[in-house]
């Protein structure tokens, strides 16, 4: 690209991503790097006209956008490897469905429940062996074993026996392990808790905020009133955490979490969710959208919406979490957190919807109560909707190291890579988002019947553009951009 003034000429222009914005620019590379521009000075990047005296050309030569020679390439390389960390550090999360049982109904389950007294729908012992067996064939130092339903504490023994022969395999193994709980807690007693908290098994429930919302989302079989129920185990839970916590100064010491699924009942209440989980004394919030799986199809009528809705739900929420933070109280919106990791750390968080390619199969997979073995937790949520499409085996057929490395070397886990890669999909390509975001293959089947659909069309581009606008647009502000770098070194 010639000028008049070789002084002016701007040498070796990076590929970089746009997208603009009133009076600005905002341009990002694959390295995760990314600046705001002013339209006159981005016209003047376009046209290699910007002088090499100038700040702003300093600051693009320090962020890989110009001047881009192998030096920078291989340092843009490392950027990306590392913004894209758990792509190559092998399976690393395993979700175990201890039962399909549930003494809840909630309209948006995703994975189909079956009343508690049914029989047939536990994860029996040598099940639950040849899986541990498995799971430790994984290459990734990084073991994390998630305990999910139906409601986990109904099969209670199991999930002990896996906690004990998980930490017996690993004296050998010596992996990173960690091991977690997705529960209602309404079958929480002081005798699970200890032992929970004994064995450093970190807890996450449901909670959806206040009763007229909660209630009205999450159906209790007993008697109707799962706000309350759950309510009391928060603070039975909380209470003990802080005891712990008093004992183990300096051991850390995992703190209750919650996710927040938005209903239709949810959107008029942004404030008073957050304020609920404040007064039950929670440090963060985990907000989800409602997925295509499960129950969801069928009760779409009562608690769906339009993405557009979501959109508005989550910026009126972020609006008040960061006047919150401004007022000195730190409180976490989780989702946010993970692409704040991307974008102000440019580190991998190791949250799969924000990974391409997601974690199917290679990050993730899920082991139903039979046995069976998915690419993940939607691929058996799909299973009980009548698409096995994502099964990658049986643990009675795949229970030593050459049966982990058929479930990788399998084709359904070739082809979910294959279409969650946004390097796939044109309309990505030209999307400044592109290094922080991620598809869900799975997610795009059951909403429209192929793995590889348009991705602009889907809930989850609008959802995650909207978000990835709003946090941008945030971080302009000083005074926003340091409340989100808090979060970041508090989590440390």
């Amino acid at each position: 690209m010639k000028t008049k003034n070789k002084e002016m000429k701007v040498s070796k222009i990076g590929n970089f991503r746009f997208k603009e914005f009133k009076n600005k620019v905002l341009i990002t590379n694959d390295g995760g790097d990314w600046m705001w521009l002013s339209s006159d000075n981005f016209s003047k990047l376009s046209t290699g006209e910007i002088k090499k005296d100038n700040r702003i050309y300093q600051e693009l030569v320090k962020k890989n956008f110009v001047d881009v020679d192998k030096k920078k390439v291989i340092k843009l390389a490392r950027k990306y490897l590392r913004l894209n960390q758990t792509v190559f550090q092998g399976t690393s999360l395993f979700i175990i469905v201890l039962t399909l049982r549930c003494n809840h109904r909630c309209l948006y389950c995703q994975a189909i429940p079956e009343h508690p007294s049914k029989k047939g729908f536990d994860m029996d012992k040598e099940q639950a062996r040849k899986v541990v067996d498995l799971i430790f064939c994984t290459p990734s130092h990084y073991v994390n074993i998630e305990f999910q339903g139906g409601e986990p504490l109904l099969n209670w023994e199991i999930l002990k026996y896996i906690t004990k022969y998980a930490k017996k395999v690993n004296k050998e193994k010596k992996k990173d392990l960690g091991i977690s709980l997705v529960s209602n807690l309404t079958l929480l007693n002081d005798e699970k808790l200890k032992y929970l908290l004994d064995n450093n098994i970190s807890i996450s429930c449901s909670f959806d905020g206040p009763s007229y919302v909660h209630n009205k989302n999450r159906l209790y079989l007993e008697d109707n009133n799962g706000h309350k129920a759950v309510v009391a185990k928060i603070i039975k839970v909380q209470k003990a955490i802080k005891a712990k916590k008093k004992i183990n100064k300096n051991k850390f010491v995992d703190q209750l979490n919650a996710v927040l699924t938005v209903s239709r009942f949810a959107l008029p209440y942004p404030k008073k969710i957050v304020d609920e989980y404040l007064k039950r004394g929670f440090g963060n919030i985990f907000i989800r959208p409602l997925s295509p799986f499960g129950l969801e199809r069928k009760t779409l009528d009562i608690i769906g919406y339009k993405a557009e809705d979501f959109i508005k739900f989550y910026i009126k929420m972020m609006d008040y979490i960061l006047k919150i933070n401004l007022e000195k109280k730190m409180f976490i919106e989780r989702t946010t957190f993970y692409a704040l990791k991307k974008i102000i750390q440019q580190e991998d968080p190791g949250y799969y919807e924000m990974r391409s390619p997601c974690g199917a199969g290679i990050g993730q997979m899920a082991f139903d109560y039979d046995g069976r073995i998915f690419t993940c937790d939607e691929g058996r949520m799909a299973a009980r909707m009548g698409y096995d499409n994502f099964m990658l085996g049986d643990v009675n057929e795949n229970d030593n190291r050459e049966g982990y490395n058929k479930l990788i070397d399998n084709e359904v886990t070739k082809t979910m890579c294959l279409a969650s890669s946004l390097d796939n999909y044109t309309e990505c390509q030209n999307c400044p988002y592109k290094p922080y975001c991620g598809t869900c293959p799975l997610a795009n089947f059951i909403e429209f019947g192929t793995i590889m659909p348009q991705i602009s069309n889907t809930d989850r581009c609008k959802i995650n553009k909207a978000m990835f606008d709003y946090i941008f647009l945030k971080m302009k502000n000083e005074k926003y951009r340091a409340i989100f770098n808090s979060w970041l070194e508090n989590s440390k």
